[in-house]
């Protein structure tokens, strides 16, 4: 497995992780180079020959980019983060079409069941999520890959990192975190002062 920081440092590509860099919490960042990297090879050995690189690149990048104090608006983390892609990709003239598919794939990628019905971008963008937070039994199947990506980019406790950004935005605006969503679930089970990672994880 290359580094991304290779791959990322020219075009909207490199523009997009630049300002990222600089915007999201590191161990989001480093999260969000490794979701490119995994869902990237989960495509690969699915046999997937479609998956634009250039638009799966941005949408991993700014999935999480709700996070960011920069992007806390009064939606879910997911939709601000799928606003802020789109933001970024107007100003570029990108097409309205491929936008579209990148905001999908980053509003959708906590919800199961229906990203993988939403072509490439988005299927492989919550598999790439589901493979740096999985079960043993998915993250064992790709252990290489894993082990090359986390050499690259530290996890970093980024659960711990990702729920507390999460829980302190839901605790600031209640409507950050209706039901049903993961941030609700995280919510619900949080319990302040108690360390470690949240059940709902």
């Amino acid at each position: 497995m290359t580094s991304a920081e290779g791959l990322f440092d020219s075009g909207h590509v490199g523009e997009a992780a630049a300002h990222l860099r600089r915007t999201l919490h590191p161990a989001i960042y480093q999260h969000s180079i490794r979701t490119y990297l995994l869902g990237r090879q989960a495509a690969h050995d699915d046999g997937v020959i479609d998956l634009d690189d250039e638009t799966f690149c941005i949408a991993a990048l700014f999935h999480d980019a709700g996070t960011a104090k920069r992007y806390n608006g009064a939606a879910r983390f997911e939709i601000e983060g799928a606003d802020a892609a789109a933001a970024f990709l107007v100003e570029r003239d990108w097409n309205t079409t491929t936008i579209d598919h990148i905001w999908e794939a980053i509003a959708l990628h906590t919800t199961p069941g229906i990203p993988e019905r939403r072509g490439p971008i988005a299927h492989y963008l919550r598999r790439g999520v589901q493979i740096d937070f999985g079960r043993p039994e998915l993250r064992s199947r790709f252990a290489d890959s894993i082990a090359d990506a986390e050499a690259l980019y530290p996890r970093a406790h980024i659960e711990e990192v990702l729920q507390t950004l999460v829980i302190e935005q839901v605790i600031d605006q209640p409507s950050k975190a209706a039901a049903p969503s993961w941030a609700a679930d995280l919510l619900r089970h949080h319990h302040p002062g108690r360390s470690g990672i949240n059940p709902a994880f």
